[in-house]
């Protein structure tokens, strides 16, 4: 009985190890193709995603940026008019003060708060909002890289 027993696991060992072809190892090999697969196109669309989050924010701040600067502008050149007509009335062709001088009185219409009309508030409030999101981005991006790092260990 004990050789019948022997001879029987040892040809069934032979016949295991007989055949070139193992079927576990292809489906094997299939699935964890498919799942690098899936983590690979998972890995590229939060990377798209954050680099059009990344292209919107740069896209908003450079807008920001260039509004600021032509409102800049806007004033600085309204100031430069203000001073020229302002001296044009003042001085007469003789180069004596004229007396005609005039103030616009604008105490009573004056709607600013802390210095700041309202316009000067929104883009103070948008530009601190902008700043934010950039903060937040590179946070959350930050966390993500994190991530990835202690998930490697």
């Amino acid at each position: 009985m004990y050789k019948k027993l022997l001879t029987s696991v040892a040809l069934l060992i032979i016949g295991i190890f007989s055949f070139s072809v193992c079927f576990a190892n292809n489906g094997l090999q299939d699935a964890a193709n498919g799942v690098r697969d899936v983590v690979g196109g998972a890995e590229n669309a939060v990377e798209d995603a954050a680099k059009d989050i990344s292209n919107a924010s740069k896209n908003a701040t450079e807008k920001m940026e260039e509004g600021a600067n032509n409102l800049g502008n806007t004033i600085m050149n309204n100031n430069n008019n203000n001073n020229n007509n302002d001296n044009n009335k003042r001085y007469s062709t003789t180069g004596t003060t004229n007396n005609n001088y005039t103030a616009t009185r604008t105490a009573a219409t004056n709607n600013t708060f802390m210095g700041m009309n309202a316009n000067a508030w929104t883009w103070l409030i948008m530009g601190i909002a902008a700043i934010a999101i950039v903060a937040l981005i590179w946070y959350y991006s930050m966390q993500l890289r994190s991530a990835d790092d202690n998930g490697k260990d």
